[in-house]
């Protein structure tokens, strides 16, 4: 029977036995039932998880890493099961995950230089005032907002705010005290991303080169450059994407005019209802130099998706996709982060403003075409 398990798991996960691979990751879990499926996926990724099938309180990856980067690790029935998770820094090499409670409580990392300094933050959400406040605070506002009591969640949200400042500092310190770890880039990118990029520039100077030659690293670099590249004056950067039809559509194509770049998808939701303010401000300035140019995040497969939300919404102006969800090519080379999100140029591609929501852009449009 556990041989065939192990067949099951190697086809599950890609692996055979002549694959190469670089990298283990073994879970020793006791209450870890035989048969249940393990996913892992890469935070960054879009892409398909990896997953095996568990033997008897244990389960094992093998994979070929380039570099390091956060992972998330999931347990259930399928490849969405949230109830039990953890999130952690994965490079070439062996990790192993320990938990003496139900399955990845308490999980205890091992067998990598860096897993004693996992174990250091892990230990912190359990110990430290503002962790254990920020997550007592958390289940209140959930309650809240399951119950739609908006004054209760209001000041839920404000105590929330100072309670993560001082979570903030404590991460700092921890960056401050462990410059040479890579798991300092995963604090770095993930609990303290600076939305000011010339902080989050000094604070990855902080760290030693070696602790930010990693997926991580390179990610906020890549931000803190698209950042200044995607800045206020600066001259919008050029692609090219395929539109509806499957023709290219480059951003110099729109030299001459006002253009708004709109990044949205059929699945965003706040995009949809955003979409009204910004039909309405392209019906009202269409004849005066201005235009749309949308960039859509919908996934692989979903064109029919993408293609209805432009007819249901009535955005009748030119759209390109490459369908490849959050890793479409434009919105990396602009590092978009969420959406709806946009940029404002002139009719020379200089970027006049961004992220303009409603009235706002209305407002703006109205500035500048007057």
């Amino acid at each position: 029977m556990k041989n065939t398990w192990l067949s099951i798991a190697l086809l599950l996960s890609g692996t055979t036995l002549f694959a190469q691979s670089n990298t283990t990751l073994e879970g020793n879990l006791p209450d870890l039932k035989e048969g249940t499926f393990v996913y892992l996926s890469k935070m960054s990724s879009s892409g398909k998880p990896d997953s095996v099938i568990a033997g008897a309180g244990n389960f094992r990856f093998s994979l070929n890493l380039e570099e390091g980067d956060m992972y998330l690790l999931r347990i259930g029935k399928d490849r969405n099961a949230t109830g039990y998770l953890t999130f952690f820094y994965l490079e070439p090499g062996s990790l192993k995950v320990t938990a003496k409670g139900p399955l990845l409580t308490d999980a205890v990392y091992s067998g990598s230089s860096y897993a004693s300094d996992l174990n250091s933050l892990n230990k912190a959400t359990k110990t430290e005032p503002a962790f254990i406040e920020a997550s007592a605070l958390g289940k209140e506002m959930n309650e809240a907002y399951r119950v739609k009591d908006t004054i209760k969640l209001k000041a839920l949200e404000a105590k929330y705010g100072r309670v993560d400042s001082i979570k903030n500092i404590w991460y700092k310190d921890w960056v401050k005290n462990h410059p040479a770890s890579p798991v300092s880039a995963m604090v770095l990118s993930f609990y303290l991303r600076e939305k000011d990029m010339s902080a989050l520039q000094q604070q990855l100077n902080t760290l030693k080169p070696a602790a930010r030659k990693n997926a991580l690293g390179k990610k906020m670099q890549h931000s803190i450059d698209a950042a200044k590249a995607t800045a206020i004056g600066k001259p919008a950067p050029d692609f090219t994407q395929n539109d509806t039809l499957g023709r290219p559509v480059s951003l110099k194509d729109f030299k001459g005019k006002y253009l708004l770049i709109d990044f949205w998808a059929s699945w965003c939701v706040p995009c949809r209802q955003e979409n009204p303010a910004v039909v309405k401000a392209f019906n009202a300035y269409k004849d005066k130099n201005f235009t749309i140019l949308s960039v859509s995040l919908d996934q692989p497969g979903a064109k029919e998706k993408w293609l209805k939300a432009i007819h249901d919404d009535g955005l009748a102006w030119t759209h390109v996709s490459d369908l490849n969800w959050w890793d479409n090519a434009v919105s990396r080379q602009y590092d978009i982060r969420s959406i709806p999100a946009n940029y404002l140029l002139g009719p020379d591609g200089v970027i006049l403003a961004k992220n303009l929501r409603g009235e706002e852009l209305e407002k703006k449009l109205e500035e500048v075409l007057k």
